[in-house]
């Protein structure tokens, strides 16, 4: 083409030369096509930005290829659409009607929406699955390593303890030991929340998959230019042999294995039974409630030993899970989940010699404490088969923290210190909602994990002829993003979907990521899945302000309402008037450059809200004060647009419309801002508890032990991140941190602005 273009005569007389032909067109996959990947863990690069992309693709693909298997786990489309077929067509485009909240959308067309609800069941079962197998694969590969036991916890320098995460060695992979993809998924979830990773891989002694990650070079290979995932032969039988599980997720048997916990009896247990009816014949299904199921993948798993008569749900999981652990902690001194990192660095902390620290806490209360109590709560027979719950477990240790004999028996002090009362809370939250062996319920991160992932294939950075200079400067974004959070370690910083990006890829480098962390912020940094929407959008706009104000760019790149009502709460009228406001000079500019019309409102990489959920108070006093907190950020918000508005009429502009939609399995839904939780997904189908709401209210479920409370660094009562802390909208002082360190904050916990963060108001 260049050689002829060259040879062309100027004579504009000439004929003009016709268009290109398809087979010179620019190739899309040049981006990806050749990466320079190592099996080592690295900080992130263009290439490994480039290959996590690949798989989140491929991820994709296999969501929506599931969710469109007409007839799997035997939900059928036609049953679904059964009633709503018109003239022989389903109308699945149909678009819901606007709606003022950010509750869900008023039903447009019932039969396209329960369509799309039955398709996202399918995959819901397929995740359940997908992580069990996890759980299967983690047991079998994890299985020659020495457990961290208390003595390691009081050895200097232990490989098995302090030296855990930086004094291994990284594991060599071979091609032949890649798992399936729907395991590789759950891998790549349970990676993106750093502590509980690094916590769970601790426990089991598993330093050298720890200290790898992802071999993106292996993973890299195995993925084509069209997203799909192959392997050897060797490898699908060497993962069969290994854990007993078919490769593909869906060749596995349709019944799960398990042992009663209160008699042992080994019972068969189906999947699913959203698609049969009572009697085990497929059914119509009409509306969404039948698809919640009662399956051990279902959203309301129960099934009656037959046995001993005990109801098994997932509450008695969770709660066998506790009563497991004690026995472990008993027997073979193996540390009780939330007591082996240290909150305030997110790493350990050697165990001092000659006292008992705070962090341990739990486990001497559960181990002379409370033991007897807690042994007895599942037993066959008992309380006339109604399963007990982790409320009981709460219980247990109220009654021994409120019995100053049995405390002082236990941990030789009258009273719990005040010091100690958050790590009860943070032991826990290891157990509620939560029956896998695992820090977190996975089932959940993976869901939230699949918001980022179609976001990012509907940004489409890929096959974008710029893929490979959009991630150098995501890259240099995320450095920037992580110096902010250096400099202000007590507040919460909130990524952009770009910086997200390139914030997930380091973190699948776990030894890699705990490096860069500890040394610039002296804390491994958390990545919390789960922080209050309000909150969070605070944050955005905090982060946003503190970015505009330390790099003279705008931090969102992107012109949608929200966005724009962010940049127009950081400008101070009064500078604004006089001509001196940096932040208007700023916004300005990113319109006027021409860089605003390369990223339009519908495609652009704003504020990453997959870890967005919704709180809900309680009647009680922290309960108003959330609702209070959550109106007043509603409130600014408003003021916001309504100033954004008027600033880009007086400069020729117009705001984009509020109105979005979002299309989720073939159907259309309204959302009012991208910070909110998507309302378009149907958290009572998964497996597990909803997911998308969290109680504030005291006595909760899920919520701490009476006399548990306190404000030690990394405390909090469920949501304290939720509750704790300001919520003035895009002001310099977002608030405290989550428990777990905070989404993007250097500091499990606090209330206020360092290092010259923050700043009263949104102004300049």
């Amino acid at each position: 083409m260049g050689n002829k273009r060259a040879q062309t005569s100027p004579n504009p007389q000439s004929p003009a030369a016709p268009p290109p032909a398809y087979a010179d067109s620019i190739d899309i996959t040049a981006a990806f096509a050749s990466l320079s990947l190592s099996g080592e863990p690295r900080d992130p690069t263009a290439d490994s930005c480039l290959a996590h992309l690949k798989l989140l693709a491929a991820f994709h693909a296999l969501k929506e290829d599931i969710g469109y298997t007409d007839g799997l786990w035997g939900i059928w489309d036609d049953q679904a659409c059964h009633d709503g077929k018109q003239d022989g067509k389903i109308h699945e485009k149909a678009k819901t009607p606007d709606k003022d909240d950010n509750n869900g959308p008023a039903t447009g067309n019932p039969a396209a929406e329960l369509l799309s609800k039955s398709r996202e069941k399918r995959w819901a079962v397929f995740v359940a699955r997908a992580a069990d197998r996890y759980e299967a694969w983690c047991k079998a590969i994890m299985q020659p390593f020495e457990p961290l036991t208390e003595a390691h916890m009081r050895e200097p320098l232990s490989t098995k303890y302090e030296g855990f995460p930086t004094r291994g060695r990284a594991r060599q992979w071979s091609a032949v030991e890649l798992p399936p993809l729907d395991v590789l998924m759950v891998w790549h979830a349970h990676m993106l929340n750093p502590r509980a990773f690094l916590e769970d891989m601790m426990r089991c002694g598993a330093q050298e998959y720890w200290m790898t990650g992802m071999p993106w070079n292996l993973v890299n290979a195995a993925i084509d230019s069209n997203f799909n995932y192959t392997v050897s032969d060797d490898a699908k039988a060497r993962w069969m042999g290994l854990t007993g599980c078919q490769w593909s997720n869906t060749d596995d048997s349709m019944f799960k294995e398990l042992s009663c916990p209160a008699c042992s009896e080994r019972l068969q247990l189906k999947w699913s039974t959203s698609g049969f009816d009572e009697n085990g014949s497929p059914r119509n299904i009409t509306d969404a409630a039948q698809l919640v199921g009662s399956g051990y993948g279902d959203g309301e798993f129960s099934h009656k030993c037959h046995r001993c008569n005990i109801t098994i749900n997932k509450e008695l999981l969770s709660t066998a899970k506790f009563v497991r652990d004690t026995k472990s902690l008993l027997h073979r001194s193996w540390p009780l989940p939330g007591t082996i990192l240290d909150p305030a660095t997110g790493g350990p902390e050697l165990e001092p010699a000659n006292y008992d620290s705070d962090r341990t806490y739990p486990n001497r209360l559960v181990k002379k404490g409370a033991r007897a109590e807690i042994l007895e709560l599942i037993r066959p027979g008992g309380s006339d088969g109604v399963p007990p719950t982790m409320d009981g477990v709460r219980a247990v240790l109220e009654r021994t923290m409120a019995d100053t004999t049995r405390h002082y028996e236990a941990t030789g002090q009258r009273r719990t210190p005040y010091a100690s009362r958050p790590f009860v809370r943070r032991m826990m939250r290891a157990y509620w909602q939560n029956f896998s062996p695992f820090a977190i319920d996975l089932v959940g991160a993976v869901t939230r994990q699949s918001i980022f992932t179609a976001k990012m294939a509907q940004l489409d950075w890929l096959h974008s002829p710029a893929a490979r200079e959009t991630m150098e400067r995501l890259i240099k974004k995320y450095g920037r993003f992580f110096a902010i959070m250096a400099q202000c370690p007590y507040n919460v910083a909130v990524p952009t979907l770009d910086v997200d990006l390139a914030w997930h890829t380091h973190q699948l480098s776990p030894s890699a990521y705990y490096a860069f962390s500890m040394r610039l912020t002296k804390k491994f940094v958390d990545h919390d899945d789960k922080i209050d929407e309000s909150k969070l959008s605070t944050a955005f706009a905090w982060t946003s302000r503190t970015y505009q104000l330390k790099y003279g760019e705008v931090y969102s790149e992107c012109t949608c309402w929200y966005c724009e009502s962010v940049r127009a709460s950081h400008i101070n009228p009064i500078g604004k008037m006089l001509g001196i406001s940096r932040n208007d000079q700023i916004s300005e500019t990113f319109h006027t450059s021409g860089r605003a019309k390369l990223c339009p409102p519908d495609n652009s990489a704003h504020i990453s809200a997959h870890n967005a959920v919704r709180t809900v108070g309680g009647d009680d006093r922290r309960g108003r004060l959330l609702q209070h907190m959550q109106a007043r950020h509603d409130r600014m918000l408003e003021a916001s647009y309504a100033k954004a508005t008027k600033r880009a009429q007086q400069k020729g502009r117009q705001l984009p419309p509020r109105q979005e939609y979002y299309t989720h399995w073939g159907y259309s839904y309204f959302m009012y801002s991208p910070y909110v939780y998507p309302t378009y997904f149907s958290p009572e189908i998964y497996c597990g508890w909803d997911d998308s709401t969290v109680h504030a209210g005291q006595g909760e479920y899920a919520n701490c032990c009476q006399g548990s409370c306190g404000s030690a660094a990394g405390g909090g009562c469920a949501t304290a991140g939720s509750v704790c802390g300001s919520t003035d909208f895009g002001s310099g002082d977002s608030g405290g941190g989550s428990s777990s360190g905070g989404y993007g904050s250097s500091s499990g916990g606090g209330c206020g602005s360092s290092g010259g963060c923050g700043g009263g108001g949104g102004g300049d």
